[in-house]
């Protein structure tokens, strides 16, 4: 190869880097939480002692926002805060109590 070769594709394969330097850096990407994620709308704590049970017997409030499901199964992605999520596997074991 040639000196001219040599330098032409040095600079072609050292130029982006260089165009690269000059751009300015982005600024961070801040993701917005909503207040029902930084709170407990649906008081899903009160229920978190049984996670692990294997079909435990729960008592909710009258007029609690429930829905229950094993994992897996089909349910709508509708976000509603004060909703419980009552999450099973499939040999019957809670394995997580959400709001949504």
């Amino acid at each position: 190869m040639t000196d001219i070769r040599k330098s032409a594709l040095a600079l072609a394969l050292l130029a982006p880097m260089g165009i690269a330097a000059c751009v300015p850096a982005s600024d961070p990407v801040v993701v917005p939480t909503s207040p029902a994620t930084e709170t407990d709308a649906c008081g899903s704590a009160a229920y978190q002692q049984f996670v692990g049970q294997k079909s435990p017997a729960i008592s909710l409030p009258a007029g609690a926002e429930f829905r229950h499901y094993r994992t897996g199964d089909p349910v709508t992605l509708d976000l509603r805060p004060e909703r419980l999520n009552f999450e099973y596997d499939r040999s019957g074991t809670l394995i997580r109590v959400s709001c949504g």
